[in-house]
């Protein structure tokens, strides 16, 4: 009995080692290795010197015993574009990581990559290898690289932004008066959060249908190709005149376009596509705006604004809702002669609304508003979702309250189906025969909107 008790502590010691958990028993079984969330980690454009978001790699041990990943490691080592923060701990290199069965760590990844002589986009290409059991294993890092102009807090005088590298808005770039800012046609600009391109000079964008301009957000993911408020979007200050915007696509904005510059020459918008701005595409006050051939979607709130008096003319153009994931509280069209909460009030006021579509697919049954009703001094030809203005626009060639049968509006194609009743609908304007792809207009009977179907 007493040499029971004299050899009990060890066997109850020894218990708790014969105990250990599979889990936590490390396995030198080579063919124990470890899988990934994915093969390969893919970066959209990256531009230089500015460095990526990070991605996310998960490490997985889908086997019953721990595992000891001896080393992870870039295969280009101190020369890798790479970045990794391994299980937490920012390094170029791990060791001995062990990894319980069944359990996982992350890798995380952003990519580095220093100015080059190229123009063109390039490849930067790279691999984590995963050492375990003495097998190698590897995931693929690739990010296309892409040089850039960047626009940091300033201003500048008289200029053309070139297009053979895209411009990156990384602050408030303001356009000072009296000077005059170019940018060739197929040039591309990026608004990084919060930028903003404020005029007080002039602005002239130069856009072609065959080689437009772009202005997005920063961001090159896919799911954020449509979201809103990504930067600020243009700004036409008080000092500014004679702008003009042709065959440009304004997106991922706050406001599109912001006007406000009155008694000054007006802002020509031609050709234009303004989308997935979270407050407004193209907003003006008091000031005087001319849209032709242009397409505004999915914004919140208004797709076009005039307030606080004004001169507006919208020809041939499209400004619609469809699938809008942003709520709106105001309809698609609204010209005033006041702005609601301020003082401005009863300001002379005029909309020309000639060969457009305004339409939704929800939201409500009037996306039109013209206050005062005297300011509408021509609307004729347009297809117009409207209960409000039944009256005032019937007849003149309008076409009230019908689908407009768009091809793919959930694709964001607003050009007309075959059945539309949009197509034939408009007048002849002799000064506009193209629309918003180059297309020319019937010289008889063209389409309503942005873009023209029918062949004469």
């Amino acid at each position: 009995m007493r040499y029971l008790l004299a050899i009990l502590p060890l066997l109850l010691l020894l218990s708790v080692f014969g105990c250990e958990p599979k889990e936590e028993m490390i396995t030198t079984d080579p063919n124990a290795v470890l899988a990934f969330s994915a093969d390969t980690v893919l970066f959209d454009t990256v531009f230089v010197s500015r460095g990526s978001v990070t991605k996310r790699l998960k490490v997985y041990n889908r086997n019953e015993k721990a595992v000891r990943i001896s080393e992870v490691t870039l295969a280009g080592a101190g020369s890798s574009p790479y970045q990794l923060t391994i299980d937490g701990v920012q390094a170029p290199l791990a060791n001995n990581l062990e990894l319980r069965g069944g359990d996982s760590l992350y890798v995380l990844v952003k990519a580095n990559i220093n100015p080059t002589d190229q123009n063109q986009p390039f490849l930067a290409a790279d691999s984590i290898l995963f050492t375990t059991n003495g097998q190698q294993q590897n995931v693929k890092l690739v990010a296309y690289g892409q040089n850039a102009y960047f626009h940091r807090k300033g201003s500048t005088g008289t200029t053309t932004w070139p297009a053979d590298k895209p411009h990156v808005l990384l602050d408030s770039v303001l356009v000072r008066e009296n000077e005059v800012l170019s940018i060739e046609k197929g040039a591309r600009i990026y608004g990084y959060n919060k930028s903003v391109l404020l005029v007080a000079g002039q602005l002239q964008v130069e856009g072609t249908p065959q080689e437009r301009v772009s202005f997005n957000g920063y961001r090159r993911e896919e799911e954020y190709r449509t979201a809103p408020g990504q930067w600020e979007g243009i700004r036409i200050l008080a000092t500014s005149g004679g702008n003009s915007i042709k065959y440009a696509d304004i997106k991922n904005t706050v406001y599109g376009v912001r006007i406000g510059n009155p008694g000054k020459a007006g802002t020509l918008i031609e050709g234009s596509i303004v989308a997935h701005a979270m407050l407004g595409g193209v907003v003006a006050f008091t000031s005087e705006v001319q849209l032709v051939n242009t397409l505004i979607y999915n914004c919140g709130n208004h797709g076009f604004q005039g307030s606080g008096g004004g001169k507006y003319e919208l020809l041939y153009s499209t400004i619609v809702s469809y699938q809008n994931p942003l709520e709106r509280a105001a309809p698609l069209l609204a010209v005033t002669g006041f702005i609601p909460e301020t003082e401005i009030e009863n300001q002379p006021t005029s909309l020309r609304l000639v060969n457009s579509i305004v339409y939704s697919d929800g939201y409500t049954t009037d996306e039109v508003l013209v206050e005062p009703a005297s300011a509408a001094t021509e609307v004729s030809n347009n297809l117009l979702r409207t209960e409000r203005h039944k009256t005032l626009f019937e007849g003149q060639g309008n076409i009230l309250n019908a689908e407009p049968k768009f091809k793919a509006p959930a694709k964001y194609d607003f050009s007309l189906d075959t059945l539309s009743p949009a197509s034939g609908a408009a007048k002849v304007l002799p000064a506009i025969l193209q629309d918003i792809k180059g297309s020319p207009r019937s010289s008889t009977q063209p389409d309503a909107g942005a873009y023209e179907r029918t062949i004469d």
